[in-house]
């Protein structure tokens, strides 16, 4: 895990998925931007006055640590730039950086709390055009309310179920949102108010492959820093029952924290003390931030033969960070990946503020114990196959799971 430099190190990845039912210092705590959220960074624009003072931080800050500074452009006229986003835009080395943002404090804090404000489900269009129900925070309104994954959403308040309609009513405090669904061909209703609420980013389950072998399977959503908190007692379950073999769920997964992405991975390894997880690495003028986390065995590690991750061109960055990291030669770890290419993303950031704004440039690369690192394009899988919204997450039957498990009886597709 790691126990050196605690500073806000992230990876993260501005994934737009799915569409939602001054002072220098650094921040001193991990944390997640669950980018699925409808308080993404990707939609919140920083407010109050782009000073002169900000526009030089921000220019410091690419000229400095900016992993690719060689590439920043010298002299650079900021007078231009009304808004940071569109500096940041002009700044950074666009060949390769997709990731670089400016979001608020408010929203970094209520990502780090799990907290969010809306139904807590998330939409998009079928090929049929129908608007439906892809996926739900755990613990949302919409989860306690009795909506389901594929649920097809037909009106709303009475009317033509639009993604307009939808967020007008959940971005409204209080309003109720009354949902006429077609489930498995029966007609429902169903009623949610928009509210603040908290989330949970995981969920473990013991199922059963075809041939009658247990299998853990963890759905992990985000890597928040109380991600860690939610995995103890998913993580002694397994230990208790001596799984051998682990789904992993990260189909959704944008990325977040890096300590909590390393304490993950002392759970999914044992028995390796000290030997390497991943490194980071800086630009060769903030080399002496360059960084390795080092395996630690906790009491309920596990002696896993192989770790099956279930994955989307939504999962990013911690995500795709934890299986580079697991695929090490060294660890013995039979690792596999069902679903599509992963994003590609083996960058992070060390996030900076500035009055009321955190600045997420990138800062580093992160390589593996063998020094791998470059998935720009992503890490392709052993079995494509489409992420199935027609059953819920951990549904055997769902079609990336139900693959999963049949690879794990077969070897093979």
């Amino acid at each position: 895990m790691l126990t050196q430099i605690q500073k806000l190190l992230l990876l993260i990845s501005l994934l737009l998925f799915l569409n939602s039912c001054g002072s220098q210092s650094k921040l001193d705590s991990g944390a997640s931007l669950p980018t699925n959220n409808p308080n993404s960074p990707i939609n919140d624009t920083p407010t109050g006055e782009f000073t002169s003072d900000e526009k030089d931080f921000l220019y410091n800050l690419f000229i400095t640590e900016y992993y690719w500074a060689e590439y920043t452009p010298q002299p650079f006229d900021t007078s231009p730039y009304l808004e940071p986003q569109n500096m940041i835009d002009a700044l950074k080395y666009s060949p390769l950086d997709r990731w670089s943002f400016v979001f608020s404090t408010d929203n970094y804090n209520s990502f780090n709390r799990q907290s969010a404000f809306g139904f807590g489900c998330y939409t998009s269009y079928d090929v049929n055009n129908n608007l439906i129900v892809s996926y739900m925070d755990i613990a949302s309104p919409a989860e306690k309310a009795g909506i389901k994954r594929g649920d097809i959403i037909n009106t709303i308040n009475g009317e033509v179920a639009t993604e307009e309609l939808f967020y007008s009513i959940q971005d409204e405090r209080g309003k109720v949102g009354i949902f006429g669904i077609t489930r498995a061909g029966e007609s429902i209703t169903v009623a949610v108010a928009a509210q603040y609420y908290s989330y949970k980013v995981s969920k473990g389950d013991i199922i059963q492959t075809i041939n009658g072998e247990d299998v853990g399977y963890l759905r992990l959503d985000s890597f928040t820093d109380t991600a860690t908190d939610e995995l103890e007692p998913i993580f002694t379950k397994f230990k208790q029952l001596d799984i051998k073999k682990l789904v992993i769920d990260l189909r959704y997964n944008g990325g977040g924290s890096l300590n909590t992405a390393s304490i993950l991975l002392d759970k999914l390894v044992r028995d390796k003390d000290n030997q390497v997880q991943f490194t980071t690495i800086w630009n060769s003028s903030y080399s002496f931030n360059n960084e390795s986390a080092l395996f630690e065995t906790d009491a309920n590690s596990l002696d896993l033969e192989q770790v099956v991750f279930l994955v989307t061109s939504n999962s990013a960055s911690a995500s795709e960070l934890v299986i580079n990291s697991l695929s090490a030669s060294y660890l013995g770890v039979d690792v596999v990946l069902i679903g599509s290419t992963t994003h590609g993303k083996p960058v992070g950031m060390s996030g900076a503020i500035y009055g009321d704004n955190v600045y997420y440039i990138i800062n580093f690369a992160v390589a593996n114990g063998d020094g791998f690192s470059n998935y720009f394009n992503g890490l392709p899988v052993n079995c494509p196959v489409e992420d199935d919204f027609t059953h819920g997450l951990g549904d055997v039957n769902e079609s990336m799971l139900k693959e999963a498990l049949h690879y794990i009886d077969n070897g093979s597709c």
